[in-house]
């Protein structure tokens, strides 16, 4: 994940030092996010670098000082940048390593092709479930809204749908492969020759015996 600017967003909010702000980008995001503690350390040091945060306090701990960061107007400004004129990148669709095995396993490795598929349901399944239970055992609001636990209901449930169109995957995928073992099925695809190339192919060949026709009429 790139962490510079979820890390802006909090130092917003208050300052914080990085193990802090780590575990919060944790809470705050769902487990679908690994947030790596060495790699928001090295954010936080570019970032000072770079003017868009500074150190305000140095704590002293028994394994060292820990340093308390803010934002800096350079930062705020970086931030507002980045969510006001960001453009969307669009649908970003699933590139599946299972596919690819599916798709050039060829039929002696179709059984397997099914087991693996098979594992990959039951693994979707035990996540969904997980995250289901997370997000059912979130504290409920009081009387004042938490806009967190909101946001990260709807984080897990983005994770939820993701996993649920996972699973319809699978089984599909499932009863393709089943429809594939139980038919006499042609697995060479084609001869080598994109589309392109068979339409020069087919060309080539007509104006061959175009040039045959004319040589006979003369």
């Amino acid at each position: 994940m790139a962490s510079k600017h979820a890390l802006l967003g909090l130092l917003l909010d208050h300052p914080g030092y990085p193990y802090q702000l780590a575990d919060q980008l944790q809470q705050r995001l769902g487990p679908a996010w690994k947030v790596n503690s060495g790699q928001v350390h090295q954010d936080i040091k570019a970032m000072e670098k770079d003017g868009l945060i500074e150190r305000v306090e140095s704590v002293p701990t028994v394994r060292g000082e820990r340093h308390v960061y803010c934002i800096t107007d350079s930062g705020v400004r970086e931030f507002e940048s980045w969510f006001d004129e960001t453009p969307t990148k669009g649908v970003r669709l699933s590139r599946r390593p299972l596919l690819v095995k599916i798709t050039f396993g060829g039929p002696r490795r179709l059984q397997g092709a099914l087991a693996q598929v098979d594992a990959y349901e039951r693994e979707c399944a035990k996540r969904m479930n997980e995250i289901a239970h997370l997000r059912e055992t979130l504290p409920a609001d009081g009387p004042l809204i938490r806009a967190d636990r909101v946001l990260l209901r709807l984080s897990l449930s983005a994770d939820i749908y993701q996993l649920d169109g996972e699973l319809r995957w699978a089984r599909h995928a499932r009863e393709m492969l089943s429809y594939l073992a139980n038919r006499e099925t042609d697995w060479s695809a084609n001869d080598g020759r994109t589309s392109v190339e068979q339409g020069r192919h087919d060309h080539g060949g007509a104006r061959r015996d175009l040039l045959k026709r004319m040589a006979a009429e003369d």
